[in-house]
């Protein structure tokens, strides 16, 4: 069944999961986590009354089905998405790379072979979205579409992508995630002030961008906010499987 309805209507129930942004301290220790928290819900729907004003499929798997594979409504959907992972495989990179400027580490030829293997994990993800762009072709109804192939085939390694990606951070960061003040009064507070300004810095970079740095990367791979979106990424579209056999696989042939 197919149908739109609204959030407040008399018996639809939204059991949402514990959000993280309240319990984050501060922006400044939590910069992702108090700007980004999207909540996810369980709906149950206990005796709704839905109009038939508001019923586009009924009782018809495969209606449902064409509403979004014939109707371009799946690939689209999944272009953006794509999109939006591509941005933010960049980002992540980009504080990687800056980790590494901020240890001076960043010579070093096997710190280089992890960033160059970021750099590829990521032109790889931007790679298929161009590619899905260029062989874009209209459909029968001449709306056009990005090429399957390109798009389901990043789709089919995401699971696998993105955790590749937080492994290389986690190497980079090292023990430095660990090693930070409990919050930002640390820096602030005339009993603690002087001792981090004076232990927690590198060379030619003060304890503050140090720390700020270091608390982003931590949440990118450690904080709750951290966990949810690794698991969000790997099953975004479905079961690593289920997307493999029933999008790579069929698409890509």
């Amino acid at each position: 069944m197919s149908f739109v309805v609204p959030v407040a209507a008399e018996g639809l129930k939204l059991y949402c999961r514990r959000p993280y942004a309240p319990a984050a301290t501060s922006t400044f220790d939590y910069p992702l986590t108090t700007r980004y928290d999207e909540p996810d819900a369980l709906v149950v729907f206990d005796d709704v009354l839905i109009p038939w004003e508001r019923v586009f499929v009924n009782r018809d798997i495969a209606g449902v089905r064409k509403q979004f594979f014939d109707t371009g409504a799946h690939i689209l959907g999944n272009w953006q998405a794509q999109i939006r992972f591509a941005t933010k495989l960049r980002f992540i990179a980009g504080v990687a790379r800056r980790v590494t400027q901020v240890n001076g580490v960043d010579k070093i030829p096997s710190v280089q072979e992890k960033l160059g293997e970021l750099a590829a994990l990521v032109s790889s993800v931007e790679s298929a979205v161009l590619a899905a762009e260029y062989t874009a072709e209209p459909d029968d109804a001449g709306q056009w579409l990005p090429g399957r192939r390109a798009l389901y085939g990043a789709m089919g390694l995401q699971s696998e992508t993105y955790p590749r990606v937080l492994s290389i951070l986690r190497d980079l960061v090292g023990g430095g995630v660990l090693q930070l003040p409990s919050s930002v009064q640390d820096l602030t507070s005339p009993l603690t002030a002087r001792d981090i300004e004076h232990y927690v810095q590198s060379p030619g970079v003060g304890s503050e961008e140090r720390i700020k740095l270091f608390k982003l990367a931590w949440d990118i791979i450690g904080s709750e906010f951290a966990g949810r979106h690794q698991q969000y990424e790997m099953f975004y579209a479905g079961a690593p499987f289920v997307v493999k056999g029933a999008y790579t696989y069929r698409n890509c042939g």
